[in-house]
């Protein structure tokens, strides 16, 4: 007999077709699903209030003249990474790297009553790279990326000179390198650079920028955190970001700022590709996506900038044409 003309074939044609239809009907269910829980996740990402510049922007500072220490092309010295701290007596205090000066890369400071009061006045060179801490001082000097905590004990400095250090601080005024891990200023090694830390219930989270090259000459650059409870133990590391629209270049994920304001993570990530700011909110710290732009919120056109957040509001860095940090008013719009 032929299939189909009441054949023993029949009923298993038939079970055939049921079976297609009901893997049909649940995979249809499963998309359905998974439809439903994507939409979901876009509102909440919706919800997330987004960070967004308001009004002009004002210079607070301006690159300073370092006399005997002018590198040797003017153009090329410029003010980038820094970080704020507001001391006990109220003043604020800038520090940030200069580049291409004549002896590498140092940090310099300037001090003011207000962020909103422009220019700060200079304080000087706030610190250089100190070898007989282990800093970097071959071939040339460099320390860089300052940034700042405030603790019960007193304030704390965080920088970059072969590894990730710490100075204290028990005014926020005056700083000093300290044998804090095992007789030395250094946290751990092979932090990358532009280190910042965060604190949430009880665990610092420091994220820094990693560049890499492969031996065939490939470039990659992508954010990293570790996270300790102590400040000298700390985890391994775990990739948080990583290629998307920002690029994946060695300088496609720079100077890496994590907040966390009403239970929500925003990650502020930097690229000299582009010179703006991509803008990622995530429901954790751990992640803010790894070549996928889900979780962009928005793209601001600045760079390498630090929060602030104080009685008239939020504010935010820039460090625009590298003569000088500029300030922004911040606003968070839902």
């Amino acid at each position: 007999m032929k299939p189909g003309n009441g054949s023993r074939l029949d009923p298993g044609v038939n079970w055939i077709r049921g079976e297609t239809i009901h893997m049909k009907t649940a995979k249809q269910g499963w998309l359905f699903h998974l439809l439903i829980l994507a939409t979901l996740l876009a509102c909440s990402r919706q919800k997330a209030p987004v960070p967004t510049l308001e009004g002009e922007s004002w210079r607070i500072c301006h690159a300073p003249d370092l006399d005997s220490l002018n590198g040797p092309d003017p153009s090329r010295q410029h003010v980038v990474d820094h970080g704020f701290i507001r001391d006990g007596e109220g003043i604020w205090h800038l520090w940030a790297c200069m580049r291409g000066t004549a002896a590498g890369r140092i940090l310099y400071g300037w001090r003011g009553e207000s962020l909103t009061n422009p220019p700060f006045m200079e304080s000087g060179i706030a610190a250089r790279a100190d070898s007989s801490w282990g800093e970097q001082v071959v071939p040339e000097e460099k320390i860089q990326a300052p940034f700042f905590m405030k603790s019960d004990s007193g304030y704390f400095c965080f920088y970059n000179s072969n590894g990730l250090r710490i100075m204290f601080s028990d005014n926020g005024r005056d700083f000093r390198r300290i044998p804090f891990k095992k007789g030395s200023n250094l946290l751990f090694e092979k932090s990358g650079r532009d280190v910042m830390i965060m604190e949430d219930e009880g665990l610092c989270y420091a994220y820094s920028t990693i560049s890499t090259v492969t031996r065939d000459g490939w470039t990659s650059g992508f954010i990293v955190v570790r996270t300790s409870t102590d400040l000298k133990t700390w985890s391994d590391y775990t990739v948080v970001s990583s290629g998307g629209i920002a690029g994946n270049g060695p300088v496609s994920a720079e100077s890496p700022y994590v907040l966390k304001r009403n239970g929500i993570y925003y990650l502020f990530r930097s690229s000299s590709i582009t010179g703006k700011c991509y803008v990622y909110a995530s429901d954790t710290p751990y992640h803010f996506g790894i070549n996928d732009d889900s979780k962009l919120v928005t793209i601001l056109p600045l760079k390498a900038p630090e929060l602030l957040h104080q009685d008239e509001g939020w504010l935010i860095s820039d460090l625009a044409d590298f003569r000088g940090i500029k300030l922004h008013r911040l606003v968070w719009v839902k």
